[in-house]
């Protein structure tokens, strides 16, 4: 498939494809799994299994501390994996027991009700995701389209790879739970970028099957749709989105913002000639720092602004986390307010 990129990130992509070729040595590996070693006789955090790629990577990093924190960073997730497979064991056998004790209830009449005789079919997680994906198919054929940009891999590190994935399995629940459901389009998809399979192998396998109702491209939105038409949504806009345009395609970056300093959205916004657009976010909270929303979160406002119209309901998708204000009052967009 043809990919295209722009110019800012040409040269980033060939050294990253440049390094994927090249595999680590022997005794390379040798060396590490007996740093590894000694860092477990140390005390330190340290997974029980670390894979190929991993060493590869773990190969890669130039300093010391950097090797430390991705190795504690695999022993966390191991630790995660290991608690989360634990607590599923104890559920499966609560639900074994509950199964059993209403098995063994011997009633001499028609009792109506769940585990109980019933007059309805059991509808089945199978035929509720059927649902789900036919309302998504009916999306991709009448409903208005809303553009992912993923054209940002190579300004990514691993963790934030896993944030952003774990960011657009939310966006896809989220969106196919609604009664009209966005039609989300991922643009910008480079197959062979070794960050973008870690990306979908690991974090979101059935999306890149065929059966599956998202159009997934490598061709630009600029092909697909009129420019006239594009509105590319970034914190860094000057002008503010007053109201939802249904005639209007959203485009919403595919890039981690938070501890940035230079706005790449805004930057490739401004060399395609697109215009832009932000949320008028300050005319309701005041924020604790950045004003740059998770992509699920962008997609929940832009749903409920389509719906209602409401900014000050849409605002209550933001998490509480990320504001200072103490209430849901919108603020007057002139006036100070001391906490």
């Amino acid at each position: 498939m043809s990919v295209i990129k722009s110019g800012y990130c040409k040269n980033v992509s060939s050294q990253d494809h440049s390094s994927k070729n090249k595999n680590i040595k022997s005794e390379d590996k040798l060396f590490l799994q007996k740093y590894i070693e000694m860092l477990k006789y140390e005390g330190r955090n340290i997974p029980k299994h670390v894979s190929e790629e991993h060493f590869q990577e773990l190969f890669e990093l130039p300093t010391k501390s950097m090797r430390i924190r991705f190795l504690n960073y695999l022993y966390e997730r191991e630790l995660a994996k290991r608690e989360n497979k634990a607590r599923k064991e104890e559920k499966k056998k609560l639900y074994k027991m509950q199964f059993e004790e209403k098995q063994n209830k011997m009633t001499k009449h028609i009792e109506y009700g769940l585990w109980k005789n019933s007059i309805f079919i059991k509808a089945r997680k199978s035929d509720i995701t059927a649902m789900h994906n036919n309302r998504l198919s009916n999306a991709m054929k009448f409903n208005q389209p809303l553009v992912i940009d993923l054209d940002f891999y190579d300004h990514m590190k691993r963790k934030e790879i896993y944030s952003l994935a774990n960011q657009l399995k939310l966006c896809i629940v989220h969106n196919r739970l609604r009664l009209e459901p966005f039609n989300i389009m991922m643009c910008n998809v480079d197959f062979n970028c070794h960050k973008f399979q870690i990306f979908s192998n690991k974090i979101m396998p059935s999306v890149l099957q065929p059966h599956f109702p998202m159009i997934i491209t490598s061709k630009s939105y600029l092909e697909l749709f009129p420019k006239e038409k594009l509105i590319y949504l970034t914190p860094d806009a000057r002008q503010e989105m007053e109201t939802f345009n249904c005639d209007s395609v959203y485009i919403i970056g595919g890039i981690l913002d938070e501890g940035r300093t230079s706005p790449l959205s805004l930057a490739k916004a401004k060399r395609e000639n697109i215009k832009t657009e932000k949320f008028p976010l300050d005319k309701y909270h005041i924020f604790r720092r950045s004003k740059s929303l998770d992509i699920n979160v962008v997609v929940d406002i832009l749903s409920d602004i389509q719906k209602d119209g409401d900014w000050e309901k849409a605002c209550e998708n933001i998490p509480r986390r990320l504001l200072q204000t103490a209430d849901k009052t919108p603020l007057h967009p002139n006036k100070m307010i001391r906490f």
